[in-house]
């Protein structure tokens, strides 16, 4: 988390001693979720203008805490933290939309949360440091609440936080509104099934006809040669393994999936002389008129929703976009993804912070978005 700006001049008396045992809080323990909690949200910090001993820090020992729920932020427009159930206490920062908090106590309108807080202190000899521990602190009541709550609100959809054009990224640190290329917009289950009923998919899924031996996967080329993938590297950092999907008749193409240590990728073959047509972040799916191309996936790592945009002439796949939503991320189900015989990109999707369960699994609600590609 951001580094919080306090200066109480009581806060330390800088011993060696109070600066080793406040060192050692630093650590903090896994708890097993993919789900983003308070201690790794960024917060905005402001000036301490209260007196310590009216509201004095309250570390606490992770340890031997209970947490009695986890709440989630619900007010659109965040929640502040402060150090006290008052609202005149220090306000600490102030946590986002939909960030899961694990509340240990509840005290009238105020829960109080555990978090790990970065404090500047001065020791006895003027030096200055920083610290960071495990402390309660406290939030209104009134703007938390379920993780059902974290939704996606149409102000979300269009909201990017990088976009590439011509090999070219253009990065928005702060997130940035896409207004051309597409229209992203919520609809509901209803229309949503409707258009799955009109999807295609043209992978013919021939698996077994070319099983691998072992390590090793073998695809026939027309010209005589092969197309030879090996697995190596298992369970290690340069792990490579491969499996064939299937192949599509229209474009003359192998499809193979590759699973790396980190990373996976779906690549198409010339099954003519083994050429490669284009490499896909993950399974690619091919509009009703076979002229686009795309491919959408949640990235868990960086909390966004990927699209690659690509289009298909005389069997050449040449990239057109590829975008990273800010606020969602696609669903986790392939057969949830797909091509509408309208042109438009259908998918079920949720809320960044409303993409893990609870208890750290998969998200099984959704809402339902169309992507239209716009004219240029």
């Amino acid at each position: 988390m951001n580094r919080l700006l306090f200066l109480p001049l009581l806060l330390l008396i800088g011993s060696a001693l109070a600066i080793g045992t406040l060192s050692c809080d630093r650590n903090t323990k896994d708890k097993g979720t993919g789900a983003k909690d308070s201690s790794i949200v960024k917060i905005v910090a402001v000036k301490d203008t209260i007196t310590p001993t009216q509201f004095p820090p309250l570390p606490i020992d992770y340890e031997k805490t209970k947490v009695l729920k986890n709440s989630y932020v619900v007010d659109r427009s965040g929640v502040e933290l402060r150090q006290g159930p008052d609202q005149s206490a220090p306000v600490l920062g102030k946590y986002p939309y939909g960030t899961k908090l694990d509340v240990i106590a509840e005290e009238g309108d105020w829960g109080a949360v555990m978090d790990r807080i970065q404090r500047d202190y001065k020791g006895a000899q003027g030096e200055m440091g920083d610290v960071t521990r495990w402390e309660k602190v406290y939030v209104a009541k009134s703007k938390l609440g379920k993780q059902d709550q974290i939704t996606i609100s149409p102000k979300d959809l269009n909201l990017i936080i990088s976009i590439t054009i011509n090999g070219r990224e253009t990065y928005y640190e702060k997130g940035h509104s896409l207004d051309k290329y597409l229209r992203v917009e919520l609809i509901d289950e209803q229309t949503f099934s409707a258009a799955r009923k009109t999807s295609k998919d043209y992978l013919i899924k021939d698996t077994m006809s070319y099983p691998k031996n072992g390590k090793v996967l073998e695809l026939p080329l027309k010209n005589g040669e092969k197309l030879i993938f090996t697995d190596k590297g298992i369970d290690s950092e340069l792990e490579e393994r491969y499996s064939y999907k299937g192949h599509y008749d229209f474009l003359n193409a192998y499809a193979v999936e590759g699973n790396y240590w980190e990373s996976s990728d779906v690549r198409l073959f010339d099954k003519q002389d083994g050429h490669l047509i284009v490499e896909c972040g993950a399974s690619p799916f091919f509009s009703s008129d076979k002229n686009y191309l795309m491919t959408l996936l949640a990235d868990p790592y960086e909390s966004t929703g990927d699209l690659q945009l690509f289009h298909v002439k005389q069997g050449k796949v040449s990239p057109m976009l590829f975008v990273r939503f800010k606020e969602w991320m696609p669903t986790w189900k392939e057969e949830l993804i797909f091509w509408g015989n309208d042109c438009c990109i259908y998918t079920a999707a949720n809320h960044i912070n409303g993409y893990w369960g609870d208890e750290g699994a998969l998200n099984e609600k959704a809402q339902f978005i169309r992507i239209s590609i716009l004219p240029q």
